[in-house]
């Protein structure tokens, strides 16, 4: 490591009065690649790179390994972005919405107006781990996507739908019934379910469909209706 000089040839020293040695180039940095290729020239067909206060004596030579040496640093520089945009935790900008586009498929998962890096990642690392299968799991989904609480009814569900009861006694179905208000048939053959939505933050109803068909048990049946 050489010595530090200031302006007037002296040797720069620490608080403590202990001289300050110049530790290198910064990896990577024009300066690095080109002190390497130097180091790579035959002993004695150029002369060696100034120490200390002297002059450059090969001022030609270090043109020419600077610009390769600029080549290299650009090439250094992409392979340091590359390596931070291969991991979810590093990357950012448009890596983040491809890695989104990937997983959950084009827009299943957009990045919303004015979104930051970080928070898009955190919404990407919860629905990467989100629950699956279950009438919560949708619900949450939707409400993720739209912002808007969804409707679910399931005729299996006897929360949902009620017992058989008649307009005449509508009662005896909890209030929900045939020719009733707001009737719904219930059924105990399972296997599908009904959903009303709102669109909301949804860019479209087809992002809405992916995100059900995506968090739903498989082979179960889903009719949906979203109101613009």
């Amino acid at each position: 490591m050489a010595t530090l000089y200031d302006e007037e040839g002296l040797v720069l020293q620490a608080t403590d009065g202990k001289a300050l040695l110049d530790t290198g180039p910064l990896p990577g940095s024009v300066d690095d690649f080109t002190a390497r290729l130097r180091a790579l020239l035959p002993v004695g067909w150029f002369p060696s790179p100034p120490q200390g206060l002297e002059e450059e004596e090969a001022p030609v030579l270090v043109a020419i390994l600077t610009g390769f040496a600029t080549v290299l640093t650009g090439i250094w520089v992409l392979m340091e972005e590359c390596r931070s945009q291969i991991r979810l935790t590093t990357m950012s900008g448009a890596f983040l919405d491809m890695l989104a586009a990937d997983y959950f498929g084009v827009d299943g998962l957009p990045r919303r107006a004015s979104e930051g890096d970080r928070d898009y990642r955190a919404r990407i690392v919860n629905s990467l781990v989100a629950p699956r299968n279950t009438r919560q799991a949708v619900r949450d989904a939707l409400v993720a996507v739209t912002g808007v609480e969804p409707v679910i009814i399931e005729p299996l569900n006897a929360a949902d739908c009620h017992a058989q009861a008649s307009l005449a006694s509508p009662s005896c179905g909890g209030g929900v019934g045939y020719g009733c208000a707001g009737l719904r048939y219930g059924s105990q053959s399972g296997g599908q379910f009904f959903l009303e939505t709102a669109l909301g933050q949804a860019s479209d109803t087809q992002v809405i469909y992916q995100v059900i068909e995506r968090t739903a048990a498989g082979g179960v049946t889903g009719w949906v209706r979203v109101e613009q």
